[in-house]
């Protein structure tokens, strides 16, 4: 039983993968309205350089929530200017129904062992965790949904090789990497998710 639940829950996850509206470069440019989280200061003879330089090395963070295809996303960009730096993606879903006969008799705290063990048997898995700049974490909430929780740090990582890889490959990640901030929230926005 244990390694059937391992079979269904692993497959499940590979095929739903990182469910994610992909960006297109030729959607219309908008203002990036955001909130600052953080500045780095620099002094200026005048105060309209000090502005404009404070805007372009600000670091700013939105949220995008919403569901699409049955996944509920918590998505937060993180960029200064026109660079992308860092994309988590919370991702809430149901079971599988086939794990359903296995979540009533489990903890979540079991099921999250199981899936943890059997993606580590998943190659695609195993390659996309191994490398700098992504986390990728799975669990099971207390009310019996999976969670998947993907840090992608932009800085860090070899985009083009996180491209190759079939872990990613519904992403999008080389559109990604080649759109400006603002025309990726654009995106996510036409693809049904709402800032928060």
């Amino acid at each position: 039983m244990k390694k059937l639940f391992i079979l269904i829950i692993s497959a499940s996850v590979l095929l739903t993968g990182c469910v994610f509206p992909t960006s297109g470069k030729h959607r219309p440019k908008v203002p990036a309205e955001s909130k600052v989280a953080k500045t780095s200061s620099s002094s200026s003879s005048s105060d309209s350089s000090t502005s404009a330089s404070s805007e372009s090395t600000a670091i700013v963070s939105k949220t995008l929530v919403g569901d699409l295809k049955g996944i509920h996303h918590r998505d937060t960009v993180t960029y200064r200017g026109d660079k992308l730096l860092k994309l988590r993606m919370e991702l809430l879903s149901n079971l599988p129904e086939e794990a359903s006969g296995a979540a009533a008799t489990m903890s979540p705290e079991e099921m999250t062992a199981i899936i943890r063990e059997g993606m580590e048997s998943e190659p695609n898995y195993v390659e996309a965790k191994n490398m700098e700049g992504v986390t990728i974490e799975y669990s099971v909430t207390a009310d019996k949904k999976l969670q998947a929780i993907v840090d992608l740090d932009f800085e860090k990582m070899d985009v083009a090789k996180a491209a190759s890889l079939s872990f990613f490959k519904d992403l999008g990640l080389n559109d990604i990497k080649d759109t400006s901030p603002s025309m990726f929230i654009l995106g996510m926005k036409l693809g049904g998710l709402k800032e928060e």
